[in-house]
């Protein structure tokens, strides 16, 4: 679960050090106060895009970090342990800044990782539902989501395997038609592929060509430095007076006292060798007069070569093995556009299998949602039933997009309520209400939870639209869920706040010239009076106060 919250320099936030238990917690205050500052700083530290509005005015940067504690979510250290990133006393740490240049750094456990490394992470930790988030369940494209969500133990594998056999079916069917949608398309595609080939194979190109023409062009170009230097040290060496006669003089008359001592003989077999390694290197000095020649025939020669290379290195690669390449993978392609009839009716047999393998799995997929959906929708309306809609019906229409197989199935899925007695099923987005919509939404999240295993659940305001009897049962319902999760909720309802295990007030005040946010943990004595705020009394009325005290005390008598 989330232990602990740190929050610097965000909006009007400047630090902000939470330690957050299990169970139920609740956030109230007035609105402006910056409750859903703490949201999205939340968001912020889980890899949601961060924008520069959120730095402080005046601030460079800003800072979330959150420390989990992970000792009873195996699927979070594996996740941890297959990233190398699991820490020696087993808790997370996730620090994420913000600069006002744009630039973000996200560390896991000390470890600079990638926003999407993070994503990966903390979508396994911490579920967020916003205040508009119900509003996505009038987008029918979302319905598949939550039915996939919800089942996804026996839906993941299913829908994993039809995936793999779209891919394959995707590829053979592209390889097919040559990923062309008419024959015109075709033969320009044969075209580009026959001139890119001649052009490649026209210029003979040799893998090591390109250093061995540079190294001949430096020799070129520095010939008459070179031709001097050459000359000079020939000289020296063979020259009347140079180092090999120097050399062999000197070998003769040690030679000729050889015989008088082992030790002259030693010296005098040694330069002997010196002698004769040094005749050699002359030779050879002597035979370089000959080649360090001036030619600028040869030079524009080899610069044209060069140009053509470079001008293939341009167009097809960085390097000749990459242009080499190129011309393989051409050729390749050429041979498929233009394949014979065995290999088109060999491709024709491989998509017609891999088309009624996806059939097979797809149907599979389906089956699986749909018996996902009924149950959903079985257990989301006892849910509704409990939530003050007593005549709410609930039900997932299926459908498939067309004919022709898709990533993620066959299916499209709406789902259709009936609020009322005697009214039809239909469309979410056609009958419900902004209050329905919230209660349809936690009755879901409710549910979904049960079977997702993701430790932290934070409702923001999701309480819109009800009140009385409901929001009572609203509190009741998260309450429930927060025997099995940890769950963080911003509300503005006292029948909420009622149920919550701590209570944290948010507030706002003038310091130093500043507005700055502070969040305050309530003691017992004193969360009726923020109850009795929240019912909108003022100056502590006693009898609000008195209120509040048998909201609190019927909460913790309720049964959960």
């Amino acid at each position: 679960m989330l232990e602990r919250l740190i929050i610097e320099n965000v909006a009007l936030i400047e630090k902000l050090d939470l330690e957050l238990g299990g169970g139920f917690t609740v956030l109230t205050g007035e609105t402006g106060a910056g409750k859903s500052i703490i949201i999205d700083g939340i968001n912020l530290v889980l890899g949601s895009r961060g924008s520069r509005e959120l730095i402080s005015y005046g601030k460079q940067k800003c800072r979330v970090e959150a420390v989990f504690g992970i000792a009873k979510e195996p699927l979070v250290a594996d996740k941890l342990r297959e990233m190398e990133l699991m820490s020696d006393d087993g808790d997370l740490t996730i620090m994420r800044e913000l600069n006002v240049n744009g630039k973000s750094l996200c560390r896991v456990n000390g470890v600079v990782i990638p926003l999407a490394s993070l994503k990966s992470i903390t979508d396994l930790l911490v579920d967020v539902h916003g205040q508009h988030e119900h509003q996505s369940l009038l987008d029918e494209r979302n319905h598949l989501g939550v039915i996939d969500a919800y089942g996804a133990e026996s839906i993941a594998p299913l829908k994993e395997e039809t995936d793999r056999l779209y891919k394959e079916y995707a590829r053979v069917t592209n390889k097919l038609n040559a990923g062309f949608l008419s024959e015109a398309e075709r033969e320009r595609r044969i075209d580009i592929l026959n001139y890119q080939i001649n052009e490649i194979e026209g210029a003979r190109l040799q893998k090591d060509e390109e250093t061995s023409i540079k190294e001949e062009l430096t020799l070129l170009t520095n010939a008459e430095r070179i031709s001097e230097a050459v000359n000079s040290s020939s000289e020296l060496l063979s020259g009347d007076d140079g180092a090999v006669s120097k050399l062999r003089a000197a070998v003769d008359e040690l030679n000729s006292i050889a015989g008088f001592s082992a030790q002259f003989g030693e010296i005098s077999s040694r330069l002997g060798d010196l002698y004769y390694e040094v005749e050699d290197a002359a030779y050879s000095v002597r035979d370089m007069r000959l080649g360090a020649e001036y030619d600028p025939k040869r030079i524009d020669e080899l610069e044209t070569r060069l140009d053509v290379i470079d001008g293939l290195k341009h167009k097809y690669g960085r390097t000749v093995d990459d242009v080499l390449r190129f011309a393989e993978n051409a050729r390749r392609e050429l041979d498929e556009l233009t394949g014979d009839a065995s290999l088109r009716e060999a491709l024709e047999k491989k998509k017609a299998e891999l088309r009624s393998q996806y059939d097979s799995a797809a149907a599979k997929l389906t089956l699986a949602r749909k018996a996902a959906a009924a149950k959903l929708c079985a257990l989301a309306q006892e849910q509704l039933l409990a939530l003050g809609m007593k005549k709410a019906r609930l039900s997932a229409e299926f459908s498939a997009i067309d004919d022709e197989p898709h990533e993620g199935g066959m299916d499209q899925v709406s789902l259709l309520l009936s609020a009322n007695e005697g009214e039809p099923l239909k469309p979410l987005s056609k009958v419900a209400s902004g209050g329905e919509l919230s209660r349809i939404m936690l009755a879901l999240k409710t549910v979904i939870t049960d079977a997702d295993g993701i430790p932290t659940l934070i409702f923001d305001e999701v309480d819109t639209g009800i009140s009385g009897t409901t929001a009572n049962t609203v509190g009741l319902r998260m309450k429930r869920i927060a025997g099995r999760h940890q769950v963080l909720c911003v509300t503005h309802l006292p029948q909420i706040a009622a149920f919550a295990d701590s209570h944290y007030v948010v507030s706002k005040h003038e310091t130093s010239g500043r507005t700055v946010t502070e969040v305050k943990l309530l003691s017992p004595d004193e969360r009726p009076y923020e109850l009795a705020r929240i019912m909108g009394a003022e100056g502590g009325s006693e009898a609000a106060v008195s209120h509040a005290e048998e909201l609190i005390k019927r909460a913790k008598e309720a049964r959960i």
